[in-house]
């Protein structure tokens, strides 16, 4: 199978280091960057052919060409440009495999007519093969091609399958969801500093202490479970999350997630007026 990789930035870059290392032969790939550095660093370390836009402004058009995977790492307000740019230079049936996050598959399909079109969600955790990529083709994909996507994406994380309309849900829970966990441990670190802590040692506590807690829900994707099992009737994290839920924790975490949910939505909305045919 061929591949393009059309903007290779640090998402692009992680999946596409993970489906090389999956086995996908260097020589099918062809990526883009912008500078001509970046894409000699690309072609170096991976063996592939990457094409900048600073050295030739039809990198992106050269790459699609017999392409049978395309895949579209560009930014959303980006993406319009890119594929008016591209879209004759498309291989016939090409598949088109959006990351861009509020630009829905029916904009992208009036771009780019007569080719099939599967957006997919990573997150950045991706970077170190251990995401969470949402998937969700539309009609016109092959039942082969989205189980050969899925094969590729595999060894840098999680693939869930979904329906499109589901991808803004899934932004705001593992999209944006590695941003939640993150302040956590940032407001850990640093209520720990504030006390005397060495912050050295609370930044490696706090880091081991979630990457513990992450590997016991990987294998026991129970949360409920596990924290019923760390807490003692009366003891000191019952008191903890007893003032977690005297400050409205469950509810902020909901309005977190549909903040992120309505917000992707509303970028859908206002992407469907910057593509057309």
């Amino acid at each position: 199978m061929s591949i393009a990789f059309i903007g290779t930035g640090n998402m692009g870059g992680a999946l596409l280091r993970g489906i090389l290392a999956g086995g996908q032969e260097p020589g099918g790939v062809t990526a883009t960057t912008r500078g001509a550095a970046s894409a000699e660093e690309l072609a170096a370390e991976l063996g592939i052919r990457a094409l900048s836009l600073e050295a030739d402004p039809t990198a992106n058009r050269t790459a699609v060409t017999g392409a049978d995977l395309v895949f579209l790492g560009v930014k959303p307000w980006m993406l319009a440009d890119t594929l008016t740019e591209v879209r004759d230079a498309l291989a016939p049936g090409a598949v088109l495999v959006s990351m861009a996050a509020g630009v829905d598959a029916a904009t992208i399909r009036r771009a780019a007519p007569g080719h099939p079109v599967v957006r997919i969600m990573p997150n950045t955790p991706c970077a170190v093969g251990a995401g969470v990529i949402s998937l969700a083709p539309d009609a016109q994909v092959p039942a082969d091609v989205v189980e050969e996507l899925t094969a590729l994406l595999t060894p840098v994380g999680l693939v869930v399958p979904v329906e499109e309309a589901q991808l803004p849900l899934l932004t705001g829970i593992s999209g944006s969801g590695v941003a939640y966990f993150f302040q956590l441990a940032e407001h850990l670190v640093d209520t720990a500093v504030a006390q005397g802590l060495d912050a050295e040692v609370a930044a490696r506590t706090v880091a081991a202490t979630a990457a513990g807690a992450g590997r016991l829900l990987a294998d026991r994707p129970e949360p409920a479970a596990l924290r019923t099992a760390v807490t003692s009737k009366g003891g000191t994290t019952a008191a903890a999350l007893d003032a977690f839920a005297a400050g409205g924790f469950a509810q902020l975490v909901e309005n977190a997630v549909q903040a992120a949910e309505d917000r992707s939505l509303e970028m859908e909305a206002e992407n469907r007026g910057t593509v057309g045919n």
